[in-house]
């Protein structure tokens, strides 16, 4: 067995462990959609938020409303109000 191979098994293992203990650490939040406090829910990117609050897209524009599934609607669809 040379080293480079042995190398490799160290390496290969050593990010399996990394990728294994993030894994493990599950988001304690909760999946999308469910309740984090009163009137309160876990939106898509995985963030705490009341139910039509603002929501903005990637570039921090507000797009919408977060509605009772956590998702970012247009104002006055599934809940939320303009």
């Amino acid at each position: 067995m040379s080293f480079l191979f042995a190398a490799r098994i160290v390496a290969g293992a050593a990010l399996g462990v990394g990728l294994a203990a993030s894994v493990a650490q599950a988001d304690p939040l909760g999946p999308p959609g469910s309740a984090c406090g009163p009137n309160m829910v876990v939106t898509d990117n995985h963030t705490c938020r009341a139910f039509n609050s603002s929501c903005t897209g990637y570039d921090m524009m507000v797009i919408g409303r977060v509605d009772h599934q956590g998702h970012c609607v247009v104002p006055g669809m599934n809940g939320t109000t303009p």
